[in-house]
């Protein structure tokens, strides 16, 4: 769903001060398309380096406070992580300061809106470690968008084991079983673009696992970790019994990311 109104004066203003050492990732890259099904409900800054992060958070919270924002820090503070509550009368959000892992896919990009971002596809990979990690719902709902409208399940869980060499992507989806069992209670909390069902999602996520393990059991184990890039460097969900399969480009992670190559 588009980003909401006041989330989007907010974002105004931090976009001008986004650079590739401080860019945003998170649900709000996932969620800046009109088919998403929910709207993100804080923002990610995220860093590289302790110094970038503490340096963002004090010129992000000037800018706002000049742009007529109250700016309120809350939880913890160190620096790793900075939080603070963003308002503006009756409206408010959350943004987040956060270092994060170098190893990525993609370099990250200029963006219209957010000023620098993630790409696309480490914001999905990352999506899928968080949602093994901590178990809400709507990391449930992400994935499950992920898989029905962007990229199969099997093929993002594959390529975010690479991001953690503890993992591997039956581990993955065994913990993203173990922590979905949710009720209605707990979808009431998530700003929905359109009424959902908490049957249905377990039925399609059941479903989703189900397909990604089926998936995960064709692809050669020493290729776990990487996207498979068609010939215009987009990932795909790989069929490892088709004649293209050996056509298609392994890309791995590295610090910084790579640009994936176009075949001519």
């Amino acid at each position: 769903m588009p980003i909401g109104d006041f989330e989007s004066l907010v974002l105004r203003v931090l976009a001008a001060h986004r650079h590739p050492d401080s860019f945003v990732g998170g649900a709000t890259v996932l969620h800046a398309t009109a088919d998403s099904w929910r709207y993100s409900q804080d923002f990610d800054v995220f860093h590289d380096a302790e110094e970038a992060l503490t340096a963002a958070f004090g010129t992000d919270s000037a800018a706002l406070r000049s742009a007529g924002f109250d700016v309120a820090p809350s939880g913890p503070v160190g620096p790793t992580f900075r939080r603070a509550i963003v308002s503006r009368g009756d409206a408010r959000t959350k943004v987040e300061w956060v270092l994060d892992s170098a190893f990525r896919f993609f370099p990250v990009e200029p963006d219209l809106a957010l000023g620098w971002r993630l790409s696309f596809w480490d914001a999905a990979t990352n999506k899928v470690l968080a949602m093994a990690g901590r178990h809400k719902v709507r990391d449930l709902l992400d994935c499950l968008y992920l898989h029905q409208h962007h990229l199969h399940l099997g093929a993002l869980v594959w390529a975010a084991a690479g991001k953690d060499p503890g993992l591997s992507p039956e581990f993955v989806l065994d913990w993203a079983v173990r922590g979905s069992a949710f009720r209605v209670e707990d979808l009431a909390e998530v700003r929905l673009g359109r009424p959902m069902d908490i049957g249905d999602i377990k039925t399609a996520w059941r479903t989703a696992v189900a397909q990604a393990r089926a998936l995960v059991d064709r692809l050669p184990p020493d290729e776990i970790g990487c996207l498979y890039l068609d010939e215009r460097g987009a990932p795909v969900a790989p069929d490892p019994t088709a004649a293209s399969f050996a056509k298609l480009r392994r890309h791995f992670g590295r610090l910084g990311g790579a640009v994936a190559r176009v075949a001519e």
